[in-house]
């Protein structure tokens, strides 16, 4: 038996120099990988001709904790941890970018069992929710991709270095790689040049090509061709050790951020902070458009058609503070819903705790529009409203400075 507490998962952002790290304060991880098998048959036939693999697809969650931190965002997003001013993630950030994630599994003999890898993983969507006023705040991100796998007995390992000269450049991989498959080594490597990544493929001959890599087992060594000075090479392999420490107790950060330490604002001409909110929901969706090509089974591009941000406020009624709000017009006392404005702002900031002191990450949405109103009187309760918006837009930071309206 696995239990969640000996379950180690790690993400590994393909693009930049970020290291893969830990991913912290998850509460779930679910998947599904659909086989994608269709069954053949033939006229005249009256069993089973055969059966046709596609290339799988699977769907995957992460439910994590609001701890304040940017660090899974810019595992998705792949970058670096900003050092100038501005922390900002938008949702252009996250179109192409991919991550692997691993979980490195131990059972409750203190065995390691091995690890479950999910790779190539693209944001399909996510959410964050204030479910009620006592609630502690979540994050949850839909991804997908093509494939999953597990290592048996093994670890996912990775090593990455930084060409130094120009020309073929030389690893020597530690821990030492075992194989997956007969000669097999290496699941990946990847070029990190100028902004961009590249997955590389492998040369066995004697005089490789040009942007190939090669694999001795003999002396563990990786080399790759055509380097330039700068190029950040990464490695992707299974071994018998972990490549590092597998975990390691964040206590730094907040355990968890909470509906109380927060503060919604909306702006309609002028800026005004919400009250009497009961919950509140972001919810934004990709249109993936990934593509595969002739010849390949498995995704060479990637991208977004289309994104949408939805959002919800619930509340009780007491009055129409927000409804004058979002019209945007007092000179009389008659409000039309179908009047109302399409050039709406819209902040979330969560600060550290119930004083609203010390800022810890915040939620910017320009350019939203009212999409819907909903009332709800039940016997013997108090009437409820909700007031749905949407847009294209999101910005999320830990810096304050960057939380700002227009």
């Amino acid at each position: 038996m696995i239990h969640s507490r000996m379950v180690k998962p790690r993400a590994f952002p393909w693009n930049s120099a970020r290291d893969p790290e830990q991913i912290n304060r998850l509460q779930e991880i679910t998947g599904d990988l659909a086989l994608n098998r269709d069954k053949l048959y033939e006229i005249g036939r009256i069993d089973l001709l055969d059966y046709r693999k596609r290339t799988p697809s699977f769907t995957g969650r992460f439910r994590q904790f609001e701890y304040g931190s940017m660090e899974f965002w810019y595992d998705l997003a792949n970058v670096v941890t900003p050092v100038g001013p501005s922390h900002a993630i938008a949702l252009t950030d996250l179109e192409t970018t991919m991550i692997d994630v691993s979980t490195y599994l131990t059972d409750d003999n203190n065995t390691f069992t091995g690890t479950a890898w999910f790779p190539k993983l693209r944001v399909s969507g996510f959410t964050i929710n204030i479910g009620d006023p006592d609630a502690m705040l979540e994050r949850n991100f839909n991804v997908i991709s093509e494939g999953a796998f597990e290592l048996p007995g093994a670890y996912f390992a990775y090593q990455d270095d930084t060409v130094g000269l120009v020309g073929a450049h030389a690893m020597i991989l530690s821990p030492v790689a075992v194989a997956y498959a007969s000669g097999k080594y290496i699941f990946r490597v990847l070029r990190v040049r100028s902004g961009s990544v590249s997955q590389l493929v492998e040369d066995e001959s004697l005089t490789p090509a040009a942007d190939t890599w090669g694999f001795v087992s003999g002396t563990n060594t990786l080399t790759v061709q055509s380097c330039l000075v700068g190029d950040i090479i990464k490695c992707y392999y299974e071994s018998a050790t972990a490549y590092a420490t597998t975990w390691a107790d964040d206590d730094l950060d907040a355990s968890v951020l909470l509906a109380e330490y927060c503060e919604v604002y909306m702006k309609v001409g002028t800026a005004e902070r919400i009250y009497r909110l009961q919950s509140v929901g972001i919810d934004v969706t990709f249109t993936r458009t990934d593509y595969k090509e002739i010849g390949n089974n498995e995704v060479v591009q990637t991208g977004v058609k289309d994104k949408s941000v939805k959002i919800s406020l619930n509340r009780f009624l007491e009055g129409f503070s927000l409804e004058e709000m979002l019209a945007n017009d007092t000179a009389y006392p008659y409000i039309n819903p179908a009047d109302f404005s399409d050039n709406i702002q819209m902040m979330i900031k969560v600060f550290g705790e119930k004083e609203h002191t010390n800022f810890k990450i915040g939620y910017l949405m320009n350019k939203i529009s009212p999409t819907a109103l909903g009332l709800s009187q039940a016997v013997q309760d108090y009437l409820k409203t909700t007031t749905a918006l949407e847009g294209d837009n999101l910005l999320i930071s830990d810096i304050e400075a960057d939380i700002v309206f227009s």
